[in-house]
């Protein structure tokens, strides 16, 4: 009976292993990421944005998130924006895409010529998706936010 039971036990550990390396995308709960991201930033002068502000802010359906965490500078005087997305499936995640380049797109001829040290800190900064996943983290601090983004999905 307990040959049995370790057997039984065994085969359904190993059946776990086999099915966390199948490939599937990991998740991440993105409050918690932003969370940590904003224990290490410099920038205190940043401010949360919400599902009421996502249309405006970026022409994002909030329909479209399954999650998302959004903090930007509250000045407008520097281009720290951390845009933290997860789809409700590919297609939104596409569309969740496409308006981060916008974005992105928008703050590149935005700084371009009134703001060159902004500028040359956003050219170092990028879109990124994953799986569902959509990111855009912009600010000076952009590899220690990224690391910290990656590390989510370890």
């Amino acid at each position: 009976m307990m040959k049995r039971f370790a057997a039984i036990l065994l085969s359904f550990v190993l059946l776990i292993g086999l099915a966390s390396c199948s490939g599937e995308a990991k998740s991440a709960d993105l409050t918690a990421v932003m969370d940590d991201m904003k224990a290490v930033l410099e920038n205190t002068e940043m401010m949360d944005i919400t599902a009421e502000n996502l249309m405006p802010q970026y022409g994002i359906d909030s329909a479209d998130c399954k999650q998302f965490a959004v903090y930007i500078d509250s000045t407008g005087l520097k281009g720290d924006e951390i845009v933290l997305l997860e789809g409700v499936d590919a297609d939104a995640a596409s569309r969740l895409k496409e308006k981060m380049d916008e974005r992105y797109r928008q703050k590149e001829n935005t700084m371009k010529d009134y703001q060159p040290e902004e500028f040359a800190m956003l050219k170092e900064c990028k879109v990124e998706q994953k799986g569902n996943y959509v990111s855009m983290i912009v600010s000076p601090q952009h590899e220690e936010l990224e690391e910290i983004y990656e590390k989510a999905f370890q």
